[in-house]
């Protein structure tokens, strides 16, 4: 039983791997060969010409997209393969076989419906016993080859079909065989098309011919076999050079992210400089500052202390005048004039900030004396100013802006990236953009910071973020300069969208009292209103 399993196995895979129809995926029927030599069922080409172009002179391979020349009859002139018909019956003969052990083989050569236990390899038949008898018999069927089915079951005798053997008529002569080779034609013909439609053409024996094809097919599977080595080897160095490609781009990379490191660790260096640097200025600007300190402190209490005097020496002069006699008044004149000119000779000082300077004023805003304040040297990139006299100048330079009030310095915030616009708005809150950084920058005007917004976020490619304004409840508006896009943004820094959409390449831009937008763009002032 083992056995018969096994066998059962075996056809299955013969059947799978070289019997079975990839379109239909059943056993062939009447398999025909296209030039690709892939083999599908007569119907199943049928079928797939009309999916494709019935009309048409060619049939594509559903498999390599091969395609192949339809002559004649179409489809049922493609040549027939014989060997897998011949295959299928061969497998189909055993299957019955080995399924004929759980039940009973019917005799073929009778009616009488016996049980068959051989066959007849001439008559292709199944026989009974009575049938088999009958064979041994007869004159004419003596010689015909019987074997048992137990023979057949176990291998011993190989059933082989008739397909084999077969040799294929003419399809002009249905009588006559295919025995000639036309050379010229390139085709198998029988004798009588070898006279009158051959005739001048180069023919072979089928034997010779078979020979001189059998040699091309060996030099062309020797030369298939040798391009197989040469694409083996062909792989095999690509591999190698990917490989190679690999452990190339690893090191490269390894480059990168070393180079990347002794980069950072130069930022790093530059920083830790400037942070040495903003300590100096720290500890310089806390210098100056308290140096500035002392001096008003002293002119404080030399004012204070002179106040003190004169209140106390009017008091005295009160006391003198209302209980003296008018000749000690007289003779005490000289000395009390004396006091009150050397009081009202004294100058109290008022102490102000211009610019890059101090000064000191008197009571008639005549100035005293005035001392420079020192700072680094920088050029300013771009500056606003509010309604309240509050400027802001802006230092790309130094990453920095500075605040005045009517022209006195306020304090300096930091400003990273700062670019060459800024604006004020409300008193309290400064936006700037930082050019190729991309970026919309709002602090305080303490230098806290209240947003920072990346604009390439909201828009795609290089965007460069130039002029910057705000409208009356705090939006912000940003113009892309090399698109000449206006962006809108909310007071906390939302994007919201894109207003205006090439105005140019705008330079400046600010809102009317009216609420409208005005821009400078290119040689043109344009004004957009709201809707």
């Amino acid at each position: 039983m083992a056995s018969n399993v096994t066998a059962q196995l075996v056809l299955e895979k013969i059947s799978v791997d070289h019997l079975e129809c990839s379109i239909c995926t059943n056993r062939f029927r009447q398999p025909k060969l296209l030039d690709c030599l892939h083999s599908f069922c007569l119907q199943c080409l049928q079928e797939l010409r009309q999916s494709q172009d019935p009309s048409g002179t060619k049939l594509t391979c559903p498999l390599c997209r091969h395609e192949t020349m339809l002559k004649g009859s179409g489809v049922a002139d493609l040549p027939n393969n014989f060997a897998f018909s011949a295959l299928e019956e061969e497998v189909t003969m055993q299957d019955k076989l080995l399924e004929g052990q759980g039940s009973v083989i019917k005799c073929q050569a009778c009616d009488e419906e016996n049980q068959a236990i051989s066959r007849c390899m001439d008559c292709d038949h199944f026989l009974c016993q009575e049938c088999q008898k009958a064979h041994g018999r007869m004159t004419l069927m003596k010689s015909h080859k019987i074997f048992t089915l137990a023979q057949l079951r176990s291998g011993e005798i190989v059933y082989k079909s008739k397909l084999r053997e077969e040799v294929p008529k003419c399809g002009k002569h249905p009588d006559q065989n295919l025995n000639v080779y036309c050379n010229s034609c390139e085709q198998v013909i029988c004798t009588t098309c070898s006279i009158l439609d051959h005739a001048k053409h180069s023919l072979t024996g089928l034997p010779e011919a078979v020979e001189k094809c059998k040699k091309k097919v060996t030099e062309m599977v020797q030369k298939s076999e040798s391009k197989k080595t040469e694409l083996s080897t062909t792989i095999e160095e690509t591999s190698k050079s990917r490989e190679e490609l690999d452990t190339m781009f690893a090191k490269t990379q390894k480059k990168i992210s070393k180079k990347a490191q002794q980069e950072i660790r130069k930022i790093q260096q530059e920083v830790a400089k400037i942070q040495k640097e903003e300590l100096k200025l720290m500890k310089e600007t806390e210098r100056i500052y308290k140096d500035r300190v002392t001096t008003f402190e002293a002119a404080q209490a030399n004012n204070r202390k002179e106040v003190t005097q004169t209140e106390n020496k009017l008091e005295e002069v009160k006391q003198l005048m209302n209980q003296a006699s008018c000749y000690e008044i007289l003779e005490l004149q000289q000395k009390l004039l004396h006091n009150f000119s050397e009081l009202t000779g004294k100058q109290p000082q008022l102490l102000a900030l211009d610019g890059s300077e101090v000064k000191v004023f008197n009571k008639q805003h005549q100035l005293l004396t005035q001392f420079y304040k020192s700072e680094s040297d920088s050029q300013p990139t771009c500056l606003a100013a509010d309604d309240s006299n509050l400027t802001a100048v802006g230092y790309k330079g130094k990453d920095e802006i500075s605040l005045y009030n009517d022209g006195y310095l306020i304090r300096r915030l930091p400003a990273p990236m700062i670019g060459d616009y800024l604006t004020i708005y409300n008193n309290r809150l400064i936006m700037y953009t930082t050019g190729l950084n991309n970026r919309l920058m709002c602090v305080d005007i303490y230098g806290a910071s209240v947003f920072s917004v990346d604009m390439k976020s909201n828009m795609e490619g290089v965007l460069h973020p130039g002029t910057v304004c705000c409208d009356s409840d705090g939006s912000t508006y940003v113009a892309v300069f090399l698109t000449g896009d206006i962006l809108h943004y909310s007071p906390n820094g939302k994007y919201i969208g894109r207003v205006i959409q090439g105005c140019g390449h705008p330079g400046g831009m600010t809102f009317t009292s009216d609420g409208d937008l005005v821009v400078a763009a290119g040689e043109s002032v344009k004004v957009y209103h709201r809707v």
